[in-house]
């Protein structure tokens, strides 16, 4: 997927249509239930804000702003074999974790959901970090 098709792709779909949700509340609530979180920002931005603890970090774009060759198929081996594996997926918005929620089902995820509002929400009072729920700081996987 390139980024003009990416673009395409999230302006004809709103992101409610296209991915099953969860709040940052409700996911940090299922931190301890086995959920697994997939953060798909860049490097930059995990430095920035930090990470949310355990979560599993996947680069989506390259440094071009187009999908990275291989970031599927880096999904898919991080989830295992298990399509009902329950899982979700955040970024700095939800735009970028919306797109990657649709293409995990294609590849047959049934429980992947989108963090509504992802790490920064609206900037001022929505999202994981304003909502003040776990970070911790981006050390050795932001090398």
């Amino acid at each position: 997927m390139n980024k003009i098709f990416f673009i395409f792709f999230i302006t004809l779909f709103p992101l409610n249509s296209i991915a099953n949700e969860i709040s940052v509340i409700d996911a940090a609530k299922e931190l301890n239930n086995d959920l697994i979180i997939i953060d798909v920002r860049n490097i930059d931005e995990w430095k920035e804000t930090g990470i949310i603890p355990n979560s599993k970090l996947i680069q989506m774009l390259s440094s071009q702003g187009t999908i990275r060759k291989g970031f599927v198929t880096e999904l898919v081996t991080t989830l295992g074999e298990d399509k009902n594996i329950k899982a979700a997926i955040i970024c700095r918005s939800g735009r970028r974790s919306s797109a990657t929620v649709a293409m995990l089902k294609e590849q047959g995820f049934t429980n992947i959901f989108n963090v509504t509002n992802g790490m920064l929400g609206d900037g001022k009072t929505t999202g994981w970090i304003h909502r003040n729920l776990p970070i911790t700081v981006c050390k050795d996987e932001c090398k």
